[in-house]
């Protein structure tokens, strides 16, 4: 980079405060002032003020050794030769000439008037050869990076344009360089920032028909605070833009199509009371709406809290059965209270019987639907009994040998596994294969994140009402989070959570705030969801670093296809897997 050294004239770096000396001065009066003023040389200057030589603290040992006077020393031994430089000049041009002469000065001449003096030594000569080493190395680290850079000064002269800027702009570093850079682009962003002191982020623009840059620049202060430079970086932007835009119209028709499935799906099996847009969900209420109109069981598997209640009534509604919906909960009812529970018991039955007896859940569900919920919990006796009345639609009531004809549709639900029961002799096998006429299985909650927005709307609404607090507002970061957390509990915790938030809002906003610090805590969101979704470069980052690592994933690592696949070159490739540390 053509930072201070390689862009710094001499005028930058002179000494104006040098000593002057006149050709008939005594030599105790110089050396004197050389003293006095702690410089190592003073200038020697005619009647005219013109520069005659140098005199140094080793010319001094010269004129003692000799014996001479100072303008005896002058005439006999003073270099005339006296090689000066331009003001104008650069400043490497006087490091270069001073190496090469092998001097440690050189006046600055400006209309045959000395205005200054540059100084120098070994230290740093040395200096300077390191220096010049380590801008070489920046400007090749600059003149590699794939953004373009340009640096101004603070009159808006540009003092750095690498190569990066001259293939983006089509114009050639020598051409920009000390030149302002409004005489290129009016409009130039670098001017903005020298006039406002305000950085600019991303800003896209499209400097050439076709291609897209997306622009920032900032201003640089010194120590004291001064505005002295303004640095911008300019990203070429058009190939993930255009990679963006062909993704984004294929994602519009995923989900013109996923609508069309869904629209078809929803004409023909439309459950009121189940929100879903996830497939596995969508296929369970295919089933369950083709099994509803018939007298089959239907067995329904999933993790507490999924929504298998839910479903069963939804099954019932959709069945066209006059009856009641009963929902029975087997792990909540006593093992000894199980049979007068279900099929009901006659006056006398025993002791703390109800007098004139009272119905069972069987025949309170006759002509409609008996929910048998955690069925896996039913003791083994009780499943040989619910197993006859399956076979043969009779029930007794307890104390009672009358015989009562049911005609009940039999739902049960589970979250273990019968399978694994029937094996280890806690389940009958028979039973299962009676309820399990149709089985459907519902996915936990984490699983179908699409749907967790509408769910939560819908329980929003629900909690809203139940409790009397209107919602005016709910942050979008909100659905976010909610989508994001693992939902052990499944519905049944969202819904809890929900009511929870809107009892403790403010003015009936819904904010993060509202949400419990658990969920807080164990939100897992990756980088994509971490981004600014209005922040167009992260967006674009985002939508690339997806696509090349799923594709580097398909093709098991092979760059050369993964290159051909992203049409994209293979060096362009490289560049993104390091960039994106895939």
């Amino acid at each position: 980079m053509d930072i201070p050294e390689l862009t710094y004239k001499v005028k930058d770096i002179m000494t104006t405060d040098f000593i002057k000396v006149y050709e008939n001065d005594n030599i105790e009066d110089v050396f004197n002032k050389m003293i006095e003023s702690y410089r190592d040389e003073v200038l020697i200057m005619d009647a005219n003020d013109k520069i005659r030589g140098i005199f140094t603290r080793s010319d001094v040992t010269k004129i003692r050794n000799k014996g001479i006077s100072f303008k005896s020393f002058i005439g006999q031994f003073l270099n005339r030769n006296i090689i000066t430089i331009s003001s104008d000049a650069s400043a490497r041009e006087a490091r270069d000439i001073m190496i090469s002469k092998n001097i440690g000065r050189i006046p600055v001449v400006q209309q045959d008037k000395v205005i200054g003096i540059v100084t120098g030594n070994n230290i740093r000569d040395t200096f300077y050869v390191k220096i010049d080493e380590l801008f070489n190395l920046y400007n090749n680290v600059f003149d590699n990076l794939h953004e373009a850079v340009c640096i101004c000064d603070k009159e808006g002269i540009v003092r750095y344009w690498n190569k990066r800027a001259e293939s983006l702009y089509n114009v050639k570093r020598e051409a920009i360089v000390d030149q302002y850079i409004g005489k290129f682009f009016p409009n130039a962003a670098n001017l903005q920032v020298l006039k406002n002191k305000k950085r600019i982020n991303n800003v896209c623009h499209e400097p050439v028909k076709g291609k897209l840059v997306a622009l920032s620049a900032v201003p640089l202060y010194n120590s004291r605070g001064e505005l002295t430079a303004v640095v911008s970086t300019d990203r070429d932007i058009t190939e993930a833009v255009n990679l963006t835009n062909q993704l984004e119209y294929e994602k519009k028709k995923v989900e013109f199509l996923e609508r069309a499935y869904k629209n078809e799906i929803a004409a023909n099996y439309s459950f009121s009371s189940i929100i879903g847009k996830n497939k596995k969900i969508i296929e369970a209420i295919s089933v369950v709406q083709k099994v509803a109109p018939t007298s089959a069981s239907v067995l329904i598997t999933g993790k507490s809290g999924t929504g298998k209640e839910v479903f069963a009534k939804a099954i019932h509604e959709a069945s066209g059965r006059s009856g009641n919906f009963v929902a029975i909960n087997c792990s909540a009812i006593p093992e000894n209270l199980f049979e007068s529970e279900l099929f009901g018991y006659v006056e006398g039955a025993f002791t703390g019987a109800v007098k004139k007896g009272k119905i069972g859940k069987f025949e309170f569900a006759s002509g409609g639907t008996l929910f048998l919920d955690e069925i896996g919990d039913m003791p083994l006796e009780m499943q040989v009994k619910i197993l006859r009345v399956l076979q043969d639609r009779i029930i007794y009531r307890l104390g009672s040998e009358k015989a009562i004809t049911t005609d009940t549709r039999i739902v049960a639900a589970t979250n273990k596994d019968l399978k694994k029961l029937i094996q280890e002799n806690k389940f009958r096998e028979d039973l299962f294969y009676r309820l399990a006429v149709v089985q459907i299985e519902l996915p936990p909650l984490k699983e179908r994140k699409e749907d967790i927005k509408d769910l939560s709307n819908l329980f929003f609404e629900q909690v809203s009402k139940q409790e009397g607090i209107k919602i005016s507002s709910i942050d979008q970061s909100v659905y976010k989070i909610l989508t994001n957390y693992k939902w052990d509990g499944n519905i049944r915790e969202l819904k809890n959570v929900i009511q929870r938030m809107v009892v403790l809002s403010n003015d009936g906003k819904i904010t993060i705030d509202a949400i419990p610090e658990y969920i807080l805590e164990g939100i897992q969101l990756d980088e994509n969801e971490k981004i600014d979704e209005f922040d167009l470069e992260k967006v674009v980052e985002d939508i690339e670093r997806r696509t090349i690592k799923e594709v580097m994933n398909m093709v098991n690592g092979n760059k050369q296809q993964a290159a051909k696949i992203l049409n994209i070159k293979r060096t362009t490739l490289y560049y993104k897997l390091s960039k994106y540390e895939i």
